[in-house]
């Protein structure tokens, strides 16, 4: 059986199934802002509070969560409960801090899956909350906030599991991811960055030897994480195309082998394993899409997403590949 599953990326799809959930919360100064009388094409953001969105945002969200929890407490909390404790064993809050398993793990390549999860976790709030009439800044705010407040939800539950722990690390990972959104609308620059993720199964190590229903997301040897920037996006007036931008993946070899517990050679070989960086061009869809907004909003879902480019690959089998997922 297997002892130890990344917690990397796997609230992504917890939260994604949640669609907007506790955006409820949200309204405490529902009565600053008037109902919409008039009617708001679907895909297009209320100006003012439309109280029938907000039915529908809080209607779902109840029926997803009971759903999703149901779903993601048999799957990786079914496991006998034990005591708090933290990620490196201990269970005072003075030993919150200490290094244990999590902080080899997958070469840190986790944090970034919590960094990229959380950011999607609490855009998905955020664009919720603004469909049902909010302001940018408010419905920002309240992403970060309910981002972060999944994030810790999750490491509590763990912290009682007796094969994960509370990874204070994790959790700060997510809290700055699900700000990043945030951050992008206060800074110029970073509105022209993206953070993506692509997945190609090149090694069955994972799936070799793991005996049990795998979950895609914890096979960090197969995935890269992408930060993307877009000139066009930075500077309007440049001539730089609106669809393309420049990309540095990052990623792990298929050295890292026996990162899983369990594996053979156990935890000898925690923490070993190289880094595989890229350079690649990418496809920013906002740019390529019709500006209206069911195409904007479908463009930004699918920046989620690498697409499958060319690519650099810089690592100790350095090559060029002509495509790379």
């Amino acid at each position: 059986m297997l002892q130890f599953q990344s917690k990397g990326m796997r609230f992504v799809f917890w939260v994604v199934s949640m669609f907007f959930t506790v955006s409820v919360f949200a309204t405490n100064d529902v009565d600053t802002i008037p109902a919409l009388k008039t009617k708001t094409p679907f895909f297009k953001n209320a100006d003012t509070l439309n109280i029938k969105r907000f039915a529908i945002v809080n209607g779902t969200s109840l029926l997803a969560l009971y759903g999703s929890y149901h779903y993601i407490h048999n799957a990786w909390w079914a496991d006998s409960r034990k005591r708090f404790h933290f990620d490196g064993g201990g269970s005072r809050i003075t030993q919150a801090f200490d290094f244990g398993r999590d902080a080899i793990y997958a070469k840190g390549l986790d944090k970034v899956g919590h960094f990229y999860g959380a950011r999607i976790t609490s855009d998905i709030f955020a664009r919720g909350i603004r469909w049902s009439g909010k302001t940018e800044a408010q419905s920002l705010i309240w992403g970060g906030l309910l981002g972060t407040a999944v994030q810790g939800f999750i490491e509590i539950k763990d912290g009682y599991s007796p094969t994960w722990g509370f990874s204070v690390y994790d959790w700060m990972s997510g809290s700055l991811g699900s700000f990043y959104p945030f951050f992008q609308s206060k800074s110029k620059f970073l509105s022209a960055v993206d953070i993506k993720y692509s997945y190609y199964r090149k090694h069955n190590y994972y799936f070799d030897y793991i005996k049990r229903e795998s979950n895609f997301q914890d096979d960090y040897m197969n995935s890269t994480f992408w930060l993307t920037y877009n000139p066009k996006r930075y500077k309007p007036s440049s001539k730089w195309p609106k669809w393309l931008g420049i990309s540095v993946g990052l990623g792990v070899d298929h050295t890292l082998n026996n990162y899983y517990i369990n594996m053979p050679g156990g935890t000898s070989d925690w923490g070993k394993g190289g880094y595989e960086f890229y350079l690649a061009p990418d496809i920013d869809f906002k740019g390529l899409l019709p500006k209206k907004p069911f195409w904007q909003t479908l463009a930004h879902v699918l920046n989620y997403i690498k697409v499958p480019t060319p690519a650099l690959r810089l690592s100790r089998n350095s090559k060029f590949m002509p495509v790379h997922f």
